[in-house]
């Protein structure tokens, strides 16, 4: 993740863990707990979203990696004394043009809390055959635009001005907010994206009239024009109409910018080396007639050149979906007391399920476990299955300090003392050795689940991956539980498809 991005999230988490009722009817404990809950959830949801790649994402993942790099470049770049805002996160969705939401307002339909959480998370929406236009990304720098102005109360110092000119001259909706925050974000997008980023908007703005959050198409453009122009050449528009009025207030706003448009300017006939600038000198050549494959090429080559950066994380609405449907049955994870920091199976686990499968490394703490469990058992277990890493991916494990051909030695013992433990107990059981993924695993009572009365013991699942560099003890893991009677959850279904995939894949030993 970028850091100014882990930064924002930070931000979020601070925020969330000071968060108060105050904003709600009847502030409380409960209400004050549950909004608390509420936003770190979300934020988990969001974090989930940034660092997750998504792999029905992927033939659009690098054109969403570089879409980001040139928000990213775009707000590097923002002149004035006040700090540059951190950018904000770039999220495709199914909408039908760029949004931006300065507060992520995460629904309640995405966490199993039903109070909405208000995030200090700044989101650019992007829609998805946006992606693979780049010539169209300048439109992306209108939304950059709001989440500037956000940070510098542009609009507010705007408004100033023309609420004292509007005693003068009738201003109308030119005196309020939405429509003054509009042309100040059409104007951010042609100071950060250049000649070629005003070109952008200029086509995308068509023959729209007027709302109540909009100016036209038409005003939006000749204000635009005016007030880009008249910060680029140091000349503020004269007259007393509405639009010279609204525009010379811009450009003695934005005067400070104008060194870095003339730089841009002279730029236009330079390689394509600049990821801000980049989408507006695709579209000035899509004008010229350069077919959309050129242009596409001719964008992957800026980026493969190696002069330009580009982040390595996608985030989708997938992410969101998937994961708030598991939080439903998350639970806390089950430790053994003493042993926080280890993957131990719990004994308070084995006391209560009678069949269980174990997906993990070397099972070296397993065999301690079963016997201390075995102490306080009233009946046999059904059945024990164990799924241990083979020697090539097992070699590149640290576990305990320990790695390589070491591991492979703690694995060979431990699978001969379990099997003749299990055998000496009359448990039937199943060893197999498997190859991927880097997924470690623990399933009780997790398959058939309809089958089993409804006062049985929940269905329990416990899932945890492995992180290059991090000791396997102390990797995060989640725990999910479903009651029995009933159809596993869509979460715990797909997890228990993988144990019967996993069977498939791997080696049964004798």
């Amino acid at each position: 993740m970028p850091r100014e991005h882990r930064q924002l999230m930070e931000r979020a988490w601070e925020e969330a863990l000071t968060a108060t009722g105050g904003a709600l009817p009847f502030p409380d404990a409960a209400s004050v707990a549950a909004l608390k809950t509420s936003r770190l959830d979300a934020i988990l949801c969001l974090l989930e979203r940034v660092t997750r790649p998504s792999r029905w994402l992927d033939e659009q993942a690098t054109w969403f990696n570089w879409a980001q790099c040139c928000l990213l470049d775009a707000v590097s770049h923002a002149v004035g004394a006040a700090p540059r805002p951190p950018p904000p996160i770039l999220a495709v969705e199914p909408v039908e043009s760029p949004l931006y939401v300065p507060r992520a307002r995460v629904p309640a339909a995405w966490l199993s809390q039903a109070t909405p959480a208000d995030l200090p998370l700044p989101v650019v929406l992007c829609p998805g055959n946006l992606l693979e236009e780049p010539w169209g990304w300048a439109t992306l720098f209108h939304e950059l635009g709001h989440h500037v102005d956000a940070a510098r109360d542009d609009t507010l110092s705007v408004i100033g001005v023309l609420q004292d000119e509007d005693a003068r001259v009738d201003l109308g909706s030119w005196a309020k907010e939405k429509w003054v925050g509009e042309v100040i974000a059409d104007l951010y997008a042609g100071m950060l994206g250049g000649p070629g980023a005003v070109e952008t908007l200029r086509a995308s703005l068509t023959t729209k009239a007027c709302s109540a959050s909009h100016p036209s198409d038409a005003d939006r453009i000749a204000i635009l024009d005016a007030a880009w122009t008249g910060v680029r050449d140091g000349q503020p528009p004269q007259g007393n109409r509405p639009l010279e009025i609204v525009a010379r207030a811009l450009v003695n706003r934005f005067q400070p910018w104008q060194h870095q448009l003339q730089s841009d300017c002279a730029r236009l006939e330079d390689p394509l080396d600049s990821a801000r600038l980049l989408p507006g000198t695709l579209r000035r050549r899509h004008e010229a007639g350069t077919g959309p494959e050129a242009l596409r090429k001719a964008c992957e080559e800026a980026f493969e050149s190696g002069r330009l950066s580009r982040p390595e994380w996608v985030l989708t609405q997938a992410h969101l979906e998937t994961l708030a449907r598991a939080m439903r049955n998350l639970v806390e994870t089950r430790v053994q007391p003493g042993t926080e920091a280890l993957k131990v199976p719990p004994v308070e686990l084995l006391l209560r399920h009678d069949r269980m499968s174990f997906i993990g490394a070397t099972h070296g703490q397993l065999l301690a476990a079963l016997r201390e469990a075995m102490k306080h058992r009233t009946r046999p277990y059904e059945h024990v299955e164990l799924f241990a890493l083979a020697d090539e991916p097992l070699r590149e494990l640290i576990l305990g300090g320990r790695t390589g051909d070491v591991l492979i030695e703690e694995r060979n013992e431990s699978l001969r003392a379990i099997r003749d433990y299990l055998t000496w107990e009359n448990i039937p059981h199943c060893i197999y050795i498997y190859t991927q993924p880097y997924v470690f695993a623990s399933f009780w009572d997790s398959e058939h689940v309809e089958a089993r009365a409804g006062d049985a013991p929940p269905a329990h699942i416990h899932v945890s991956s492995t992180l290059w560099g991090m000791d396997l003890r102390s990797a995060v893991g989640q725990d999910l539980e479903a009651p029995a009677g009933e159809p596993l959850p869509p979460a715990m279904q797909r997890l228990v498809k993988a144990l019967e995939h996993l069977r498939k894949m791997s080696h049964k030993l004798a």
